[in-house]
């Protein structure tokens, strides 16, 4: 059984600080881990990837698909139309991940409807995110990160444990 997890929360608000903590305490029970990251910044044209690499170009000139692979890692670009996504999350978590994972982490996509940790660190953030479905946890974020990290272990070890379904 797979299990989801997404974790939201506003710019800055320590996602990928909890991401990778996430990933740290999965990966010391043995578990398998896949992740998928929403982009919702729409201020540039590139997700951290300079326009001038080859894999790059390739899209530029017209590719549907680039895929480069090096070392031990692989990178699979797909060309999006019209700001309008060629696949949605349910399609990217059924049909793009390929390692068979026990977990699948989510960062963004606030109105997919999976088990979430919602992150905050004002009281603004708290009113405005109060209302997604499937809260599981809120950690406030301004906290001290000792506190933050203790919390989210005792979260993960009980959700883990729990064997309902969670898509």
């Amino acid at each position: 059984m797979v299990k989801i997890l997404q974790v939201v929360g506003y710019k800055k608000s320590g996602k990928t600080t909890t991401m990778n903590q996430l990933i740290r305490l999965l990966k010391a029970k043995g578990l398998r881990v896949a992740v998928i990251k929403h982009h919702g910044d729409k201020s540039g044209n590139e997700i951290d990837i300079p326009q001038s690499r080859d894999h790059i170009t390739y899209l530029n000139s017209g590719a549907d698909e680039s895929i480069v692979q090096g070392y031990q890692y692989m990178h699979k670009l797909i060309r999006q139309i019209d700001d309008e996504p060629i696949v949605n999350l349910e399609q990217i978590i059924h049909h793009e991940i390929t390692t068979q994972p026990d977990i699948v982490l989510i960062e963004g996509y606030k109105q997919a409807n999976y088990d979430k940790i919602v992150l905050f660190n004002t009281s603004e953030d708290i009113e405005q995110l109060q209302s997604l479905s499937n809260i599981q946890m809120m950690l406030d974020t301004s906290k001290d990160q000792a506190v933050c990290r203790a919390q989210l272990e005792i979260f993960i070890n009980k959700w883990v444990d729990d064997t309902r379904e969670t898509f």
